[in-house]
């Protein structure tokens, strides 16, 4: 299970990623909306794919460390979850971009 340093980690990723995100967009010319736009919808999509199963797959793989001779059966469950919230976070990212185009 995640380490308060871990937690720290993941905490500050997100922000050390966002101040260099922007300057590194205004320096390369990128549209800076567009930018944090992605950005977001990357952290978002991040947090509402795992979110929902992380309980699940941390006792997967808990189970799987204290007996590495079992195979952990997979969760059909938590594939089809993130593969579809991924798809649905990615379509709905396509389908406002032309909203912030025009906005």
């Amino acid at each position: 299970m995640p380490t308060s340093k871990a937690r720290l980690r993941m905490f500050a990723a997100p922000l050390a990623g966002w101040l260099f995100l922007l300057p590194n967009a205004t320096v390369k010319g990128y549209s800076v909306p567009h930018t944090l736009y992605i950005y977001s919808g990357v952290l978002l999509t991040f947090v509402v794919v795992l979110a929902p199963i992380a309980r699940k797959v941390a006792a997967d793989i808990r189970e799987q460390e204290e007996k590495p001779w079992d195979k952990v059966p997979l969760n059909t469950f938590s594939l089809y979850w993130m593969i579809g919230s991924g798809t649905a976070c990615t379509g709905a990212g396509a389908c406002f971009w032309e909203y912030l185009a025009h906005g």
